[in-house]
């Protein structure tokens, strides 16, 4: 796979530099009907208040509810990434990665129920249906608009909306065009560089009917974390804690902090050639490639809380309580609490990891434009591949050494729910056998202090990955307009169809060997050969000290082992899957133009297919499973725009969708157990989770150039995907003369029921109108807002599982509130704003629960949620000339740090800080 990336982006880079040379430009290219073409703003001094009134202007004529952001003169959004773009808009909220905006949450709905496209046609996400927007750099994008009320010409497993980026096009301008970027800045946790580059070309030939485009765009980013974790916490139900009330009392497992140390990339690229064969016929030909590289060095210390723990009996404490001769793990008696208190030879466990992931996207479209007899025909065939990188070049284990005073006493304090920490003590051990009494000897600053030798056993000491989980899509398009009269009123008839094939499969090669091969080989490793005696760079202040690791030499460790015949290639089969889908659409709708307004309705009908293949099998019996389902599925939708007047509208649509399971989640890796009558692995049979949704919406375009907007909108959810158990029901398992049909098989199964109801309202104005007739000075009038709130009220209900009733949480990715405030400032070539966005916490994941002593509590850490958020950023350009602008962006101004906890907030698994960014540049358009 990586000879093909490197042909991918060698190719696109190649057509960016020759139409460097040739010339060519920039704008975009619309194709989609939910969002019609207009004319490009050239913004000459007022970027913020004119991309405003283009975005208003798609917004206005669009036949759904749209939100729309465009960009100014250069095609340039100042967020770096798609994501940070789209998160400033209304009813789109924000997760974050180590502080860098990557999933959406549109209007209070899972990331995956959101699809992505590019100039109208949807493609596949690296990561499979869960698209990821931080791989795309915001410099491809001229416009991009977000569509939250569907139309039957867009795919049916568009639940939340769909996320349009318009790309450019020679023939938005005349003749030459030159823009592009280039900034350069630092970090502030850890010191790291930053920088932003970006060119784009554009001109016209042949009598200006072919014009030939290209961009490139390069992001690099150094940065360290701040980061602990407390996980997972465990009840009674795990053999630890046994005395009476225990069904209360969580214990965390273990207590680790992972330094990060991370280089970040994204390189973005459009190539795009279109020719005008005359007014009715047009072809094009584009190629985008993007991708985001993540270089992750992870020095991770683990403090194994339970290890070598002993059960408490299930009585009272006694009256005096004996000396300390266990661990003292989850045992009330001798003070301990969840929160706080003493482990007596914690193991200490460790990972230097030396990680180096790729997410790409290279899609390809061939399309046209052809207007016949009043016919209007357009017509797209793509190719995209994409990958979802999984490489490690060196992975390593280390862990202490069995005997209880190589080992530390760890106090921990879990009481502060921003700052969990450990200290660490000599473990003192007094007498010998079962009555040996451990006590607190003296304090240890330096991890170093105790020994960490590299783990034993059959685990891996050191290994090296090349892996991925690349997709391949296929997709023929077309759709076919005409407008005519009915009933004495303009009409538009529009249908069309599509097939799709996409397949997504796992890749990987795995090399490795444990200590005793390494020695038996007449090699050695340990943590000398890697370190590099450099100290922690972020600010926690930790219970110990440390040095980090050096790449360069773990990463060579691990390539002369791999060399010498030392690290082995390990058995992957049971992760590896193969899926295909392939998806056959048509649609028809209409527009019924009225002096009021119009209505758009029509329907959708797509039946979908998956194959899939995987290992599975009986115990120590490996086969080659494979399994297939297809269905069809209608989705009808209609919209009434109401215009009160020529500012006014009302918005009403019933829209509905299915997003389908994630290809993983396909998967037949199916493992029977005969003992126990029962199969675990992926569904097959899985079906989609459908929604159908309305929305009522009041928008005020104002002659002041200023934008209102209020609304609500409900979906109803059903066939949601939980964790469940049933009857397997299918005999490919049947081997050996057994029948394992009727197995229990646990896996994600649909029957989740739920619904999400939501209110938004959106306001942007400038103060200038409002001092045109006054006598207030000319600067005041500079000013200006935006802003947008969400509110939502959410519910899933959670089926049954093993006895543990029906559940109801909110649903995955809902904030209750989000909203975003910028406040801007534009005049005398200056141009500065103030954005704030902050989302109530919202849930990443459902968790597993059980039933202890009458009471359904957390296997371990139960539904996960991230805490609020919040994020300030200041952006400031100052136009020099016609032909340069000085630029100035700090983000992460309040440093607010990622938090989640598991079941409750008095439960936080992890806490994370990640610092502010300056950058500055100058951005330059010919």
């Amino acid at each position: 796979m990586q000879q093909i990336k490197n042909i991918t982006r060698t190719s696109l880079m190649t057509g960016v530099a020759l139409v460097a040379v040739l010339s060519a430009g920039s704008a975009f290219a619309a194709d989609d009907a939910a969002a019609p073409s207009v004319e490009e703003v050239v913004v000459t001094g007022r970027p913020i208040a004119e991309s405003q009134a283009a975005a208003l202007q798609i917004q206005k004529e669009s036949p759904s509810l749209v939100s729309v952001i465009a960009a100014d003169a250069v095609g340039r959004l100042p967020d770096q990434n798609i994501a940070f773009a789209i998160g400033r808009l209304p009813g789109v909220a924000v997760e974050r990665d180590q502080g860098q905006a990557r999933y959406v949450n549109l209007r209070g709905a899972k990331p995956n129920w959101t699809t992505v496209s590019f100039d109208g046609l949807t493609i596949v996400s690296p990561e499979g249906r869960q698209s990821r927007f931080d791989n795309i750099p915001s410099a491809l994008a001229s416009q991009i608009v977000v569509t939250k009320a569907v139309t039957p010409d867009m795919p049916g497993e568009t639940i939340a909306g769909n996320v349009d980026i318009r790309t450019r096009s020679a023939f938005d301008r005349s003749g030459l065009f030159i823009a592009g970027k280039a900034a350069l800045g630092y970090v502030e946790l850890g010191g790291g560089e930053e920088s932003d580059v970006s060119l784009v070309v554009s001109d016209r030939f042949l009598d200006d009917r072919l014009g030939v485009l290209a961009l490139g765009s390069f992001y690099h980013r150094n940065m360290v974390t701040d980061n602990w974790e407390t996980d997972p916490y465990q009840t009674a139900g795990n053999g630890r804690d046994a005395r009476p009330g225990n069904q209360d009392r969580r214990w965390a497992r273990e207590f680790e902090n992972k330094a990060y140390r991370l280089t970040r990339e994204n390189i973005g690229g459009v190539f795009k050639v279109e020719y005008e064969f005359d007014d009715n016929n047009k072809v094009e030909f584009s190629s985008i490639y993007t991708s985001y590289i993540d270089e992750e060095l992870r020095s991770n210390y683990i403090f194994r809380m339970d290890n070598g723990a002993t059960t408490t009996p299930a009585v009272a404490c006694p009256a005096v309580v004996a000396p300390q001769t266990t661990s003292g793990f989850a045992d009330i008696c001798n003070g301990n609490t969840p929160q706080k208190g003493t482990v007596y030879g914690a193991q200490i466990t460790a990972n230097f990891n030396s990680l180096e992931s790729e997410e790409y996207t290279w899609t390809n479209t061939v399309g046209g434009e052809h207007r016949w007899n009043d016919w209007d025909v357009k017509w797209k065939l793509n190719y995209t591949q994409a990958e979802d990188g999984l490489d490690a070049p060196a992975r390593t284990n280390f862990a202490s050494p069995t005997a209880i005073t190589d080992r530390p006493t760890v106090d921990y304090d879990f009481t502060d729910r921003d700052n969990n920490t450990v200290s660490l003590f000599r473990t003192v051990v007094t007498g010998t056998g079962a009555t040996a009494v451990r006590s607190k000897g003296a304090a240890v600053r330096s991890i170093d202090g105790f020994l960490l030798p590299p783990v034993t056993g059959t685990a891996n000491t050191i290994s090296t990955t090349d892996g991925g989980d690349p997709t391949f899509a296929y997709t023929a398009k077309f759709d076919v307009e005409r407008e005519f009269e009915m009933f004495g009123s303009p009409f538009k008839l529009k249908f069309g169809g599509l097939y799709g094939s996409r397949t997504k499969k796992h890749e990987e090669k795995v090399y490795a060997a444990t200590i005793s091969q390494i020695t038996a080989a007449g090699q050695t490793f340990n943590f000398d050969q890697i370190r590099n005696f450099k100290p922690y760079q972020a600010e926690l202040k930790l219970g110990y000290d440390f040095n980090y690791f050096s790449k360069d030499a773990v990463d060579k460790r691990a390539s002369d082992l791999l060399k010498a015949g030392v690290l082995v290639r390990q058995n992957t089969n049971a992760n590896y899957f193969r899926v295909q889908e392939e998806v056959l659409a048509g649609y028809a709708m209409g527009t019924w133009t009225q002096d009021w307004g119009n209505i758009v309705a029509g329907a959708r009908i797509e039946r979908v297919k998956n194959t899939g293949s995987a290992f599975g099998g009986v115990g120590a019996t490996t086969v080659l499973v494979s399994a297939s389902n297809d269905q069809v599925l209608v989705f009808p939708s209609a919209h009434i725009n109401w215009d009160l007047n020529d500012e006014m509208k009302v918005r009403i649509g019933f829209t509905s969708g299915a997003a389908r399971p994630d290809f993983d989640e396909l998967r037949p890796n199916l493992v029977a157990n005969d003992s126990t009558q029962s199969i675990s692995g992926g569904n097959p049979d899985a079906k989609p989770e459908r929604a159908y949704g309305v929305d009522a919406y009041y928008e005020w375009y104002m002659a002041s150039g200023g934008y209102l907007s209020a609304g609500v909108y409900y979906k109803n959810i059903k066939d949601a995907l939980f964790s469940q158990s049933g009857v397997f029901g299918r005999d490919i398992l049947n081997f050996g003369g057994v029948d394992r049909s009727g197995y229990t098989l646990n896996t994600l199964r649909n029957g989740g029921t739920g619904h999400i109801l939501g209110a938004e309202a959106a306001i942007a104005q400038s103060i200038e109108p409002f001092l045109e007739d006054t006598s207030a000075p000319d600067w005041v009038k500079g000013f200006g807002i935006q802003a947008n709130l969400t509110l939502n009220d959410s519910e899933f209900n959670v089926p049954s599982v093993g006895g543990v009733p029906k559940r109801k949480i909110p649903v995955i990715g809902a904030s209750d509130v989000a909203y975003n405030i910028s406040l801007y400032y534009e005049r005398y070539g200056l141009s500065a704003r103030l954005a704030y966005q902050f989302r109530t916490e919202w849930g990443q994941s459902v968790g597993d629960y059980q039933v202890l002593n009458g009471k359904t509590v957390p296997v371990t850490n139960g539904d996960i949620y991230w805490n609020d958020d919040e994020e300030l950023d200041l952006s400031i350009r100052y136009r020099i000339n016609d032909n340069f602008e000085l630029t100035f962006d700090a983000a992460n101004l309040t440093n607010d740090p990622g938090r989640r906890y598991g079941d409750s907030a008095a439960y936080p698994i992890e806490w994370e800080r990640f610092g502010r960014r300056f950058i500055a540049g100058v951005n330059f358009t010919f």
